[in-house]
């Protein structure tokens, strides 16, 4: 079954990906980027131990990423990393000579250590990846206000490494078919599924498997993780998705994407910003191409679709979707998507975990249901906590 393209309405209000908002970040830039010229660019640290957490990383250029610095994240537990990285895919030169030389600008992973991390091989670790939303960055996941990884965590059932790439804020997790308007384009997947996952394989002591490897994401980061399971079941055996996008079909998310490729498009963090060159200018449908390729590509890429064709089958009993809306109140179309999505994976018996109540698009709700997925997915049995987070009693059936 194929979904078709629905007509385009004119563009509306939308707000179930994390609103595209460039302007809010201008207030704190001078600070922040007095900050960044500041920091010291630190050698690998010793390998772990009581103070010093850090290991050193024995293959820092592997699988087209090119190591740059490995140092403790600046403001987080010293069991924290930040490795800046380079590599091809980040950005590719496309149809033109693109505006930025060179084309490969550095790109930060968040890495999150366990307590009690070794090298033992006969004791690796599970790894979570962990995707951010729209108009964020790799640092989402870690702010107290907003993500708090490591309290989330504490005491949880989850006892590994989690992985938090950049992703850019409008980069939809996509290998970009097109170009922005300084002729380059992202290629996020080639970059997260081709190189960072045998490069965090070759540096850490993790399960090198599909079995010891998790997705989850929120909002957009939600349709990457998504995205990203439906489309490599080979790498990941557990998914979770946060208020996640789940139909790039929809005239409402197409609008998001368009506003978001035109508002941030192309750019991470800071690089690129305040460039029009990042940017892309145009209509929605050529923005949807740009970011997607055309409409007969996107049963491939678009969450419900893969759904439709069976490729979450084997995350029976280990992928959970959470969302809000219900009631009238808070991120209401997203709720519906997210609804269409859990029923085709009922329509194909696959096991997932499906909770919904009201709530908005928001972090007070996202942390919990972090909690809640990795009890489910890593937790003893019985696994599934007996009642949904952010009060929402039970799940839904």
């Amino acid at each position: 079954m194929r979904r078709p393209v629905p007509p385009l309405r004119p563009s509306r209000p939308f707000r179930p990906f994390r609103p595209f908002r460039p302007f809010r970040p201008l207030r704190r830039a001078a600070a922040l980027l007095a900050t960044a010229a500041a920091l010291v660019i630190a050698a690998p640290a010793a390998p772990v131990g009581a103070t010093s957490v850090l290991p050193s990383l024995p293959a820092p250029n592997a699988a087209g990423l090119t190591l740059r610095t490995w140092s403790v994240a600046s403001g987080q537990s010293p069991r924290m990393g930040d490795a800046s990285v380079t590599t091809a895919a980040i950005f590719a030169a496309h149809d033109g000579t693109p505006s930025i030389n060179p084309a490969q600008v550095p790109v930060r992973v968040r890495i999150l250590l366990p307590e009690d991390y070794q090298r033992d091989p006969a004791h690796p670790y599970p790894v979570l990846y962990l995707l951010h939303g729209g108009s964020g960055d790799v640092e989402q996941w870690s702010k107290t206000d907003e993500g708090n990884v490591t309290a989330n965590l504490e005491d949880s059932a989850f006892k590994g490494i989690v992985v938090m790439p950049e992703a850019g804020k409008a980069g939809w997790y996509s290998d970009w078919p097109g170009h922005t308007d300084g002729f380059f384009a992202p290629q996020w997947e080639t970059f997260h599924i081709d190189q960072l996952v045998p490069w965090i394989d070759a540096n850490f002591n993790t399960v090198k498997a599909a079995a010891g490897r998790a997705v989850a994401g929120v909002s957009m980061g939600g349709y990457g993780a998504l995205r990203y399971a439906g489309r490599h079941p080979d790498l990941f055996s557990a998914v979770g998705a946060f208020s996640p996008g789940t139909d790039i079909y929809d005239p409402g998310a197409q609008t998001i994407v368009s506003d978001s490729t035109w508002q941030v498009g192309a750019s991470i963090l800071w690089t690129g910003l305040f460039d029009g060159k990042f940017r892309v200018t145009g209509d929605t449908p050529y923005r949807m191409a740009t970011v997607f390729g055309p409409p007969s590509t996107w049963p491939g890429q678009n969450p419900v679709n893969l759904a439709l064709d069976g490729k979450y089958a084997s995350y029976g009993g280990k992928m959970a979707l959470y969302a809000g809306g219900t009631g009238g109140t808070g991120e209401k179309e997203i709720g519906a998507m997210t609804a269409a999505l859990h029923q085709d994976l009922k329509d194909r018996a696959v096991d997932h975990r499906y909770c919904r109540g009201a709530g908005d698009h928001a972090w007070p709700y996202w942390g919990p249901e972090l909690k809640d997925f990795v009890a489910y997915a890593y937790g003893t049995a019985p696994a599934t906590p007996a009642a949904c987070p952010n009060g929402w009693g039970a799940q839904t059936p």
